[in-house]
Formats: C-alpha cells, structure tokens, sequence
C-alpha cells in the first residue's frame, strides 16, 4: 500500500497544494510568482480565498498583481467581478507597479474568456474614457479581447472587427493580428466581413496597418482560409 502510485501521487499533489498556499500566506514575492504555474495546473478550490484576499487587500500592489495573474491561471470566471474592480481602481493610481497591476488585471481577465468582458472594455477603447489609458494599456486591452475571441467570444471578435476603424494605427495594427489568431484553428469559420474589412485594410494609409492586414490574410491562408487563399490568388500569387 504505501507504494501504491495513486496514493504516491495523491500525497504528493496534496503537499504541492500545502506548499502554494503557505507561499501565498507568507511567502516573499519571488516565490509568490514562481508558484503560478503551478497554481494554474492544479486548480485547487482551497486556492480560492487566500487569492481572493490577495486580491482585495489594498496595501501590496505587487502581491495584488500576483493574485490577477494567478486567477487569470485558475480560470475560474467566478473571479471576473473583482477583477474589474481591481482594473477600475488601478486606474486612479499612478506609477509602474499600479499599471503592472493594471495590466496584470487584463490580462487575467482575458484568459478567464468571459465573453462580457468585451462589454465592460468597449467604452475604454472607444469611449469618451480612452483617452484616460495609455496606448500600451489599450494594447493589452485588445490582447485580451484576443484570447476572448480564441475562446470563441463572439462579442470580443465584433469589437475586435470594431476596433479596424479606430483613429489610432496602432490599435488598427493589432485589432487585426487579434482577428487572425482567433481564427487558426478554424479558419475557415472566419466571417466573409472580416476577411473583407481584412483586404480592405491592406491598402490603408498607415504602413503598420497595411502590413498588419497582410500578415494576417498570409498567416490564415498558411492554416486553410479559403478567403485568404483566394485573395492571394487573385493578386497572381
């Protein structure tokens, strides 16, 4: 019995979870971030509360942004409320660690992929708020749109398609890539819109945004597009 390899791995995962939440506990903040692995493979309920109170609390900002991106590892979308009250608070901070924590929020909120998130985003990235945020938190706004819409959020990628238009090169640029990767592995589930606002925008007047879209039509007809394949062919190629 006591070499039994489902009672060997039962007890080792258990002192596995003893040891995340001791870390998470007292555990200085090198040690916190090196547990997050861990923490998004094992998934464990007890995990919940003391990331929750991590959370929370107001005083350590690192340690906060430990506890974001060790949800976003959990995947539980029960943690998506508190999460954009992190988000909302950070925005009144000012300096590095509040956008780390900031970003570490979006980011966490991306890979749960809640699909109302993409509502709770739009009117920073479109709205009389987006001039509140920089362009390098906007970016990581529309990255976690993107793993949304890898998840199959529908809303995320109308918003994404959405953001084609916005003033900014930059957030075009990357609304795009966004798009294309949220297709790989079903390219050909891809909307006739969007590969058209696609090839539409290989001749914008911003270079980024011109080579954004044709990197993204190529790298969908190197996994299948039917429609990116097409477009190739129809310039010669």
């Amino acid at each position: 019995m006591a070499n039994n390899p489902r009672a060997l791995s039962a007890r080792f995962s258990e002192e596995m979870i003893q040891d995340c939440l001791l870390v998470m506990e007292s555990g200085s903040i090198e040690d916190l971030f090196e547990i997050i692995p861990r923490v998004g493979v094992i998934r464990d309920p007890r995990f919940h509360k003391p990331l929750l109170d991590l959370l929370i609390q107001k005083k350590d900002l690192k340690r906060r942004e430990f506890a974001s991106y060790a949800i976003g590892a959990m995947g539980d979308r029960q943690f998506l409320a508190p999460l954009k009250q992190v988000f909302i608070e950070s925005r009144t901070m000012k300096g590095r660690a509040a956008e780390d924590l900031q970003i570490s929020a979006i980011e966490a909120i991306g890979a749960l992929g809640d699909d109302a998130a993409a509502e709770f985003f739009l009117p920073i990235l479109t709205g009389s708020e987006k001039e509140k945020e920089s362009i390098k938190v906007l970016r990581w706004i529309v990255e976690s749109l993107g793993a949304i819409a890898q998840q199959g959020g529908r809303r995320s990628l109308d918003v994404l398609l959405r953001l084609t238009h916005h003033p900014n090169p930059e957030l075009r640029a990357q609304s795009i890539s966004e798009l294309s990767v949220a297709y790989w592995h079903r390219p050909n589930d891809a909307e006739a819109r969007t590969i058209a606002r696609i090839i539409e925008l290989t001749q914008d007047h911003s270079q980024i945004v011109a080579e954004s879209a044709l990197a993204a039509l190529q790298s969908l007809a190197d996994v299948g597009c039917r429609r990116a394949e097409k477009f190739f062919l129809s310039r010669g190629k």
